[in-house]
C-alpha cells in the first residue's frame, strides 16, 4: 500500500474529541503519543496540511482506544467518526443536510472524503430509497479501525441528515485494499 495521507482537519477533530469528551485526561492522551506526534498535536495543527496516516491519525486513534474504551478499538473508532461529523458538518454544510437526500449526502460523502485523504477511491453502488453501499480504500492496512471511523463518519452524517435507525453493515470485498459497507435506514 502507498503513503496514505490525511488532511489536517482530521487531526484537529481528534483533538478536538479528547479534549470535549475527555478534558480531564488530555494531558496523559497527548503524553502518550509518540514524540513527533506529540509535537504536531500541542501546537497548530495546519487544516489543510497533509500529514502521514499511521504515526498522526492511527496511533493517536488507537490511545483514544486504549485509554478511553479499555481497547476497544472498533466503538472508539465508531465514537470519533460521529463526533467528526458533528464536528465537521456545520455552517454551509448544516444547510445542505436539512435538504439533501441520503443518497444525495453519501455522494457528497464521496468527495468530502476524497478531500480529506490521499490517495483513496470512493465509490457508492447499489443505491436504494433506504439503503446504499460505499466501497472505499483503506486508509491503514494493519488494522480496520481507520474504516470504522469512515462508517461512523457516514453514520452520524446520515442521522444529521434526518435518517432514523441508521444501521450499517461490512460488506465482503474481494479486494484487501478496500472496505465496503452497506448503510441502511428506516
Amino acid at each position: 500500500m502507498n503513503t496514505t495521507e490525511v488532511k489536517g482537519t482530521g487531526l484537529v477533530s481528534t483533538r478536538t474529541f479528547v479534549k470535549e469528551k475527555h478534558p480531564e485526561m488530555y494531558n496523559e492522551w497527548l503524553k502518550a503519543l509518540s514524540p513527533s506526534a506529540q509535537h504536531l498535536y500541542s501546537g497548530v495543527i495546519g487544516s489543510s496540511d497533509w500529514y502521514d496516516v499511521e504515526t498522526m491519525y492511527y496511533q493517536p486513534l488507537k490511545k483514544i482506544a486504549d485509554m478511553f474504551f479499555a481497547g476497544n478499538e472498533q466503538l472508539a473508532a465508531i465514537e470519533v467518526g460521529r463526533f467528526s461529523a458533528d464536528f465537521g458538518l456545520k455552517g454551509v454544510y448544516k444547510v445542505f443536510l436539512l435538504v439533501a437526500s441520503p443518497q444525495a449526502l453519501m455522494k457528497a460523502a464521496k468527495r468530502i472524503i476524497s478531500m480529506y485523504y490521499r490517495p483513496v477511491d470512493v465509490e457508492i453502488k447499489e443505491i436504494d430509497r433506504k439503503s446504499l453501499i460505499l466501497t472505499a480504500t483503506r486508509l491503514y492496512d494493519k488494522s480496520e479501525m481507520l474504516d470504522y471511523r469512515t462508517i461512523g463518519w457516514c453514520v452520524r452524517a446520515l442521522e444529521l441528515a434526518n435518517c432514523k435507525g441508521v444501521n450499517y453493515q461490512k460488506v465482503p470485498s474481494s479486494n484487501s485494499g478496500q472496505f465496503s459497507v452497506k448503510f441502511s435506514w428506516e
